[in-house]
């Protein structure tokens, strides 16, 4: 394994992150906090440590291997945790380092959800400001490690993005930062639409830009902005566009705007099952709340719609209290979490094309059993998926499933009913904090600490989708083993 080039992009990145903590401390220094006590300790252990690991990886040889970039993504996420947390402990925001971990690694794999009583409403607007942006910056880190390192790792990203997207996927590091390059751009400015959204529907341009950086990156569980507060159609309509802009392709887009076209979208199987699966079922719940007499003739539409969006692309953010929904709809919220968004975007879950690509293979299989002698390939796109491709998603969903009822059990022996358990399982897997609310699970502060710093790990493993974290291990204790 590359040394070099590991410790290249990891200070690469730990840079980026750190300078961004120069925002806040501006804000606080402007806003009349104490804006250089809480950031200026943690932007110089950022920028101490990023000019080391540069300094150590300045003989790299601009080439990445899956070894390398299974270690850099593990190092990242947690690096930046332990980074982010520094703020809230310096300004006696936690006491405890397990809470601080939890808030920070919650923000950064943008699960929303925190240990912060209502969301953090007492805390001085600069740590409110950095923890949006470190929500934003999580959605932004993925993304970018998504187009260039993750296709290395795992091997199953490649099926849409490099096919339709016309990027591809080399271990040279200057072709990822083409890739990282034009997938960054398009995030920054579908952000710069969504505050623009958000300031035409009534909010302050402050307002508007935290809110903007929660939606984009999909982290909004633990947000303070209540939209059930405002009950505000101009307001929910802004993030209802925010939110399905942010579970779409960044790479398809960008191929829309070369091309000036908008028929690339109508041609993307993705994009398409999609909005069918999210209008398909925003009709059943509507109906199903409709039915129930849960709201008043067109609110059942209203929040059914916002609803369904807001979980299928782990935003999860609420227009209305869902104390009073029938178990029914809930556990919908909780499936569509578990699937997320387009793969290519800041959502978590397991992706609609991996579903798609477990549903042909399933049918393929049913045909194949009642004409044993019939020839049938699986498409997506018309184009023929190769069989590694479908190996590695069924992979990926054994390892999913695994983990999750592992860290069911392991998180029931704090305490909580079996139900909480499966959500939060959930919710760290997917990066939906949200589903913990759904099933009542209101107070994570009062948990054991091992249980939050248990949770702040399973969040980092469901971000980096679980694959990385077993090269590592593997790699290790290979390496161990060889040294023993």
């Amino acid at each position: 394994m590359d040394r070099h080039i590991l410790f290249y992009l990891v200070g690469r990145i730990i840079l980026v992150n750190g300078l961004s903590l120069i925002i806040p401390l501006t804000a606080g220094l402007l806003w009349g906090e104490r804006g250089l006590l809480y950031f200026g300790p943690s932007l110089i252990a950022a920028v101490a440590l990023a000019v080391f690991c540069l300094y150590r990886g300045r003989h790299h040889k601009r080439q990445v291997g899956a070894g390398e970039g299974a270690w850099y993504m593990v190092l990242v996420w947690l690096a930046l945790s332990l980074l982010g947390m520094v703020p809230y402990l310096i300004a006696g925001v936690f006491t405890s380092p397990a809470d601080a971990f939890f808030e920070s690694a919650a923000a950064f794999t943008t699960t929303g959800t925190s240990v912060l009583a209502d969301g953090g409403a007492a805390l001085p607007s600069s740590l409110l400001l950095w923890h949006s942006l470190m929500g934003w910056l999580g959605g932004l880190n993925f993304i970018l490690m998504l187009v260039s390192v993750m296709p290395l790792v795992s091997g199953c990203f490649g099926l849409t993005l490099s096919v339709h997207q016309s990027v591809s996927f080399s271990p040279m590091v200057a072709s990822m930062q083409d890739a990282a390059r034009k997938v960054g751009c398009i995030y920054l400015a579908i952000t710069m639409f969504s505050v623009f959204l958000y300031w035409l529907a009534g909010l302050s341009p402050t307002a508007a830009v935290n809110q903007a950086l929660l939606t984009l990156s999909t982290s909004g569980g633990d947000s303070l902005f209540d939209f059930f507060r405002y009950d505000s159609r101009a307001l929910e309509g802004a993030a209802a566009l925010s939110m399905l802009l942010a579970s779409g392709n960044f790479l398809l887009y960008w191929k829309g705007w070369e091309r000036r076209s908008l028929k690339i979208f109508l041609h993307d199987a993705e994009l398409r099952y999609f909005l069918m699966m999210f209008l398909g079922v925003s009709a059943v719940v509507s109906f199903h709340l409709w039915h129930y007499g849960v709201y008043d003739g067109w609110d059942n539409l209203r929040y059914g719609f916002f609803q369904v969006l807001s979980f299928i692309s782990t935003s999860g953010f609420a227009s209305t209290s869902m104390e009073s929904w029938p178990e029914f709809d809930k556990y919908v919220l909780f499936l569509l979490a578990f699937i997320g968004g387009c793969i290519g975007s800041s959502t978590g879950g397991l992706k609609v094309m991996r579903f798609m690509v477990l549903f042909k293979m399933t049918s393929r299989e049913l045909q194949r059993t009642l004409h044993p002698h019939m020839v049938v390939s699986l498409k997506i796109d018309g184009v023929p998926v190769d069989m590694k491709i479908v190996s590695r998603v069924l992979s990926y969903f054994f390892l999913v499933i695994m983990t999750f009822f592992a860290s069911m059990l392991i998180i029931s022996l704090a305490g909580v009913t079996p139900i909480q358990a499966m959500a939060m399982a959930v919710g760290c897997l997917s990066s939906v904090g949200s589903t913990m609310a759904l099933f009542g699970v209101t107070d994570v502060a009062s948990l054991p600490a091992w249980t939050k710093v248990y949770c702040g790990f399973l969040m980092i493993l469901g971000r980096i989708e679980i694959f990385p974290a077993l090269l590592v291990i593997q790699h290790s204790v290979s390496y161990v083993w060889r040294r023993w």
